[in-house]
């Protein structure tokens, strides 16, 4: 899944644009953009396994696959009780 990080729009596929910066013959710049909104800021995200939000960034995964944001990760000393 991708989400723009612009307009926040989530979906599987970017749409590809050519852009000629007027030339007549390649090369040419080939750009991913969000099918919503045009912007170029895609970023792959995931969902939180525990809380259902999107993770755009770092995440912890669990030994038995899940993936887990930091909101719902806390790290703990072992003198804490």
């Amino acid at each position: 899944m991708l989400i723009c990080g612009e307009c926040g729009s989530l979906f599987e596929r970017a749409r590809t644009i050519v852009e000629r910066h007027g030339l007549d013959t390649p090369p040419y710049e080939e750009l991913l953009v969000c099918p919503c909104c045009g912007e170029t800021s895609i970023f792959p995200a995931c969902r939180c396994d525990l809380c259902g939000e999107w993770i755009t960034g770092e995440y912890i995964k669990t030994l038995d696959g899940d993936r887990i944001c930091g909101e719902c990760y806390t790290r703990h000393d072992a003198g804490d009780y």
